[in-house]
């Protein structure tokens, strides 16, 4: 059975995880090329999801567009990287912010069962160790 107070933690960290789901699914990064001509988006994970290229672009040389498509996908990435850095230590930092509070006193909750568990295999290799000598 499990403790009513270890049951709430859990619920919490789990309602926590499902805002930080969330607060992930709608995070992106925007950068853009030294002449704005050129803007990206990308998600957490870096990936490309959105590019626009001004009118101008058109006029521009294959390896020019090239760079400017690079440099703004770049920036975007490095902007969602932060972000997801932000989020991350928000989640993992502040009380209860994203669980922080809970996260620590869920360790603590499962090291505690751990010695448990840990001293309950001691016993059961203790009895076996003595029922062997029989």
């Amino acid at each position: 059975m499990i403790d009513p107070d270890a049951r709430r933690r859990i619920e919490g960290m789990a309602e926590q995880a499902n805002r930080f789901a969330a607060t992930m699914s709608d995070l992106t990064g925007e950068g853009s090329d030294d002449a704005g001509l050129v803007r990206a988006s990308c998600a957490a994970s870096g990936r490309l999801v959105d590019i626009e290229l001004a009118a101008e672009t058109r006029r521009m040389q294959t390896y020019e567009l090239r760079e400017a498509i690079l440099a703004a996908s770049g920036r975007a990435a490095d902007s969602a990287a932060a972000k997801l850095a932000e989020v991350v230590a928000q989640m993992t930092g502040g009380a209860d912010v994203y669980g922080g509070d809970a996260v620590r006193q869920a360790r603590e909750q499962v090291a505690q069962y751990q010695r448990l568990v840990d001293a309950q295999r001691e016993k059961l290799e203790q009895l076996r160790a003595d029922l062997g000598r029989s």
